[in-house]
């Protein structure tokens, strides 16, 4: 423990001089307010400058406001001036415990925060763990639908990215991607709130919780895998809907964690709309996307999927139209569907034999039954579409002789004219000897 600053030994001298050495009671607010309110105040403690500072205004603007020092610094409670030197750490479970407040939600907000990733890394002596006064603040604590709290919904990308910006406490801790604040400011739900006002939209705490955080390896964490579908699915209630029973929901209900979850297709904290050239669900990334897993060798023997799925797509013509950019031609998802999908054997699917023409159809108006009969990832062999199959031999064997033949015809016609032009030389030469 360090000694105290000049401020600090003034401060403790004026209240001396001012009141004696009175003791202190709950209701004295003002005669703590008369040293701590010194601009500057603060003293070292463990090798660290901590400010001993309190902004009357923000405590009597705060939700504590009406509290005295005391009821929460309750070891100070009957002590005279200068009282002792250190302070113990506020219990604000004292109050926040389920029942506790009158008109507060009825949770244990403690009980979660000691569960969680934060709690835990306190109970294990991190001194960089977050506690309660990090995040709601501690003099200045403010309801949560104050849009001056630090956890108002618009603020709480910047409380969190306090610590998951500060490249030193990500490197310390081996916190993955202190970029990710950044970037969920230019999603789609970033953006909507931080730039539109729309605090409607998805923050931090709406994904990965509040009090109860938990890491995403955490099997009960809102974030794992298997519950990601839920979690989106809080706002996106319709496409949750959708996505639980399509093939890749049923999968991941089933505790097949290679299907596809929300975030496989759209991202984490880069989510963009559709629309945006940037997104991973934009008509020209469809194709890259859906390949992560369908050209996966070990995910297409494990799970008997077809081969060749983005080969076949790119050699047809809605695979070279989409590949040069163009958004309107066909690709996966507007054939399969987005959130949807289902297996062609399913009646409800849109790839079933008696669904294609409608499928088709969006594009092409006038498709028919007739229209669709075709194979629509053209694989030719012997044994699959054998008409394309020879008619590519055919051409193949066509075009490699008609290459070689105009080799052959350029070959004599090099030849030709190597022969002519000897003759027309050895001419010349007679003729100068006659």
């Amino acid at each position: 423990m360090g000694k105290p600053t000049a401020v600090y030994s003034l401060a403790i001298s004026a209240c001396i001089i001012l009141f004696g050495a009175p003791l202190v009671h709950a209701g004295d607010t003002g005669k703590c307010l008369m040293c701590h309110s010194a601009d500057g105040l603060s003293k070292r403690i463990n090798g660290k400058q901590v400010s001993l500072y309190v902004d009357p205004a923000a405590y009597k603007g705060s939700i504590h406001g009406k509290l005295a020092c005391v009821e929460c610094h309750v070891d100070f409670e009957g002590q005279g001036f200068p009282h002792k030197q250190t302070a113990e750490r506020v219990q604000c479970s004292r109050c926040h415990q389920s029942g506790n407040v009158v008109g507060a939600p009825d949770y244990t907000p403690m009980e979660e925060y000691a569960d969680s990733v934060h709690g835990k890394a306190v109970r294990r002596g991190d001194p960089d763990a977050p506690k309660c006064g990090d995040c709601h603040g501690t003099h200045n604590v403010r309801a949560v639908e104050d849009s001056e709290s630090s956890i108002y919904r618009a603020n709480i990308a910047d409380t969190c990215g306090r610590c998951h910006t500060d490249l030193t406490l990500a490197t310390r801790h081996k916190i993955p991607g202190p970029e990710k604040v950044r970037r969920y400011k230019e999603s789609v739900h970033g953006r909507a709130v931080g730039k539109q006002g729309l605090l409607a939209a998805a923050v931090c705490t709406d994904c990965h919780g509040v009090h109860h955080i938990l890491a995403a390896k955490d099997p009960s964490s809102t974030v794992a895998k298997p519950h990601i579908p839920e979690t989106c699915g809080k706002c996106h209630r319709e496409l949750y809907k959708r996505y639980g029973e399509s093939i890749h929901g049923v999968a991941l209900a089933e505790g097949i964690e290679d299907a596809p979850a929300c975030t496989d297709c759209h991202g984490e904290h880069t989510i963009m709309r559709p629309a945006e050239p940037e997104s991973s669900v934009y008509p020209t990334h469809v194709v890259a996307t859906c390949s992560k897993c369908h050209e996966d060798v070990r995910i297409e023997k494990q799970f008997g999927l077809p081969a060749h799925r983005l080969s076949t797509y790119i050699d047809s013509y809605h695979g070279v139209a989409n590949k040069y950019g163009d958004t309107s031609v066909a690709n996966c998802a507007t054939c399969h569907g987005a959130h949807d999908i289902r297996p062609s054997s399913d009646p409800k699917s849109a790839i079933h034999k008696k669904n294609l023409p409608k499928t088709c159809g969006k594009c092409h108006p006038n498709a028919s039954a007739n229209f669709a009969k075709g194979s629509i990832h053209v694989l030719p062999s012997k044994e699959h579409d054998r008409g394309v199959y020879w008619v590519r031999v055919f051409y193949t064997g066509f075009i490699a002789l008609l290459m070689a033949s105009f080799c052959g015809y350029i070959a004599l016609d090099l030849f030709a004219r190597w022969r002519g032009r000897i003759r027309r030389s050895r001419d010349n030469r007679g003729g100068v000897d006659q």
